[in-house]
């Protein structure tokens, strides 16, 4: 069966209630995780307070009932669906979640890929919010970045600058 991905960003209606940004990143994993050994689904999504950026791979049915209950969320609004693509291999074994802060690396990615040193998709092109997703997805877990999934199978390196 053939692979598929989707790309899209939505706006965050979520607000921290005495939780931690390590917290929402903890949870959103799990519950990635918990789907992704069901329905063979894997991806990537990098956040802040303004919004999701997200990654999704897998079987075409899987992904658009996925992407259909993801449109019901309450927790964000104004789904924007900006690539989908037949593909070959996945570009993220199993599943990656980012709080896209702001310090010096961090900062660095943005403008690599954006316009601006924070996370705003509506300013990216499709390539580099595949490229910036594949960045985060190299990070260590001090930038609140944590990954589930097929362990030591590598993630394809997002490309470097001029190549």
């Amino acid at each position: 069966m053939p692979l598929s991905q989707i790309v899209f960003f939505s706006r965050n209606r979520v607000t921290l209630a005495g939780g931690s940004m390590r917290e929402m990143v903890r949870d959103i994993l799990a519950a990635c995780h918990n789907y992704d050994r069901v329905s063979g689904l894997t991806g990537a999504l990098v956040f802040n307070e303004d919004f999701f950026l997200q990654a999704m791979e897998g079987e075409r049915s899987a992904i658009s009932e996925q992407l259909w209950g993801l449109a019901a969320d309450h927790r964000l609004s104004g789904m924007v669906l900006v690539s989908c693509r037949t593909i070959e291999r996945r570009d993220f074994e199993g599943w990656m979640v980012g709080y896209a802060g702001h310090s010096e690396p961090l900062d660095a990615i943005y403008m690599h890929y954006g316009t601006a040193a924070k996370l705003d998709p509506t300013d990216m092109s499709v390539q580099g919010m595949i490229d910036l997703l594949r960045a985060f997805a190299h990070l260590d877990g001090s930038h609140f970045v944590q990954r589930a999934g097929a362990a030591g199978v590598p993630l394809r390196e997002p490309p470097r600058r001029g190549a």
